[in-house]
C-alpha cells in the first residue's frame, strides 16, 4: 500500500511535469536573448528559488557529504543538462517548435538502448518495433526539413543531439537519486549547468548581464514553470520509478508545445509531413515505453 502510494505520487509528478515543460519552447521563442543566456538564466534563477529550501532543510550539509561516485554523477548530469539546453534552445532559432520538441524528446530510444546493452535490461520485441517506427518519423521530419534548407536541417540535428544529452541526464539522475535527496541534487545539477552555460555565453561574446524587465520576466517564468514544475518533478519521480518510465513523460511535450504554438505563435504552423513524422515518433516511443524494458532476470 505504501509503495503504491509512493508510485502514485511519482506518476502525479510526471503528469504535472508533462504540462509544465510544454511551456518551455513558447517562452524561449518569445525571448530575444541568445540561447545560452536563456538557458543559463533559467537555471540560475531556479537555483535562486531553491536556495531558501537548501538553507532550511540542511541541503548544504548534504552537498558536503557527497562521496566521489555521487560527485561524478552530479557532474555528468550537470554537463548533460547544459548540453541539452544549449543545443535544444539553439535549435529553436533554426526550426519549428513542433519539429524541435519532437526530436529533442526522442531520447527514450537512447535510454532503452542503454538499458538493453549496458544495464542488461532486455528490451522486448515490440519495443524494438517501436524504436524502428520512431526513427522512421525522425527520418521523415529530416527529409521534410531538408527541402526547406540547411538551416532547418541543422536545427533538427541540434535538437536530436540535445535529446541524446537528455537521455544521459535521465539515466545518470536515476542512479544519483537513489542516494541523493531531491533538493541537493537539483540545486547542484542546475547550478553546474547554469555556470557552464553562462561561461560559454561569455566566451561566445554574449552580454551576460541582462537588465531587460521583459527578458528577466520570461527567464523567471521558465524557472518556475518548465524547470521547477517540469524538470524538478521529473527528478522527484526518478527516485521512485525507472529512468525509462520517467522519460516517457517527456512524450507529452511535443503534443502540448505544438498545441500552445498553434495558438500563441501563429507563424509556427507545422506542415503535413512534420505532423505525420511527429505522429510516428510519438507513437513509436509510446510503444517502446508502454511495452517497457524487461527487468533483469
Amino acid at each position: 500500500m505504501k509503495a503504491m502510494s509512493a508510485n502514485s505520487r511519482a506518476y502525479s509528478a510526471i503528469a504535472i511535469a508533462m504540462v509544465s515543460i510544454s511551456f518551455a519552447s513558447i517562452f524561449t521563442k518569445w525571448s530575444d536573448s541568445p540561447p545560452f543566456i536563456i538557458a543559463g538564466y533559467r537555471l540560475a534563477l531556479t537555483c535562486a528559488m531553491l536556495l531558501p529550501v537548501m538553507v532550511f532543510t540542511g541541503g548544504f550539509s548534504a552537498l558536503r557529504s557527497f562521496d566521489r561516485k555521487e560527485v561524478l554523477l552530479i557532474v555528468l548530469s550537470g554537463v548533460a543538462l547544459a548540453f541539452h539546453f544549449g543545443l535544444w534552445i539553439t535549435s529553436l532559432t533554426l526550426t519549428l517548435v513542433a519539429t524541435s520538441v519532437i526530436l529533442v524528446t526522442s531520447h527514450p530510444i537512447f535510454v532503452a538502448g542503454v538499458s538493453h546493452f549496458v544495464l542488461k535490461e532486455r528490451v522486448k520485441k515490440m519495443a524494438a518495433v517501436g524504436i524502428a517506427v520512431a526513427f522512421s518519423g525522425v527520418v521523415l521530419i529530416s527529409i521534410s526539413d531538408y527541402s526547406a534548407g540547411g538551416g532547418k536541417l541543422l536545427g533538427d540535428l541540434l535538437a536530436f543531439i540535445g535529446g541524446l544529452c537528455a537521455g544521459i541526464y535521465f539515466l545518470s539522475g536515476r542512479v544519483a537519486r537513489k542516494s541523493i535527496a531531491l533538493t541537493p541534487y537539483a540545486f547542484s545539477v542546475y547550478g553546474l549547468s547554469a555556470l557552464l552555460l553562462l561561461v560559454s555565453a561569455a566566451i561566445l561574446g554574449n552580454t551576460v548581464v541582462v537588465t531587460s524587465t521583459r527578458e528577466l520576466t520570461l527567464f523567471l517564468l521558465m524557472a518556475i514553470i518548465p524547470t521547477i514544475g517540469g524538470h524538478t518533478m521529473f527528478n522527484y519521480a526518478l527516485k521512485k520509478l525507472p529512468a525509462h518510465i520517467v522519460a516517457t513523460g517527456v512524450l507529452g511535450e511535443p503534443v502540448g508545445a505544438s498545441i500552445l504554438a498553434y495558438f500563441l505563435l501563429p507563424q509556427e504552423v507545422p506542415g503535413l509531413w512534420i505532423i505525420v513524422g511527429g505522429v510516428l515518433v510519438v507513437g513509436g516511443l509510446y510503444v517502446v515505453l508502454s511495452r517497457g524494458v524487461q527487468s533483469k532476470s
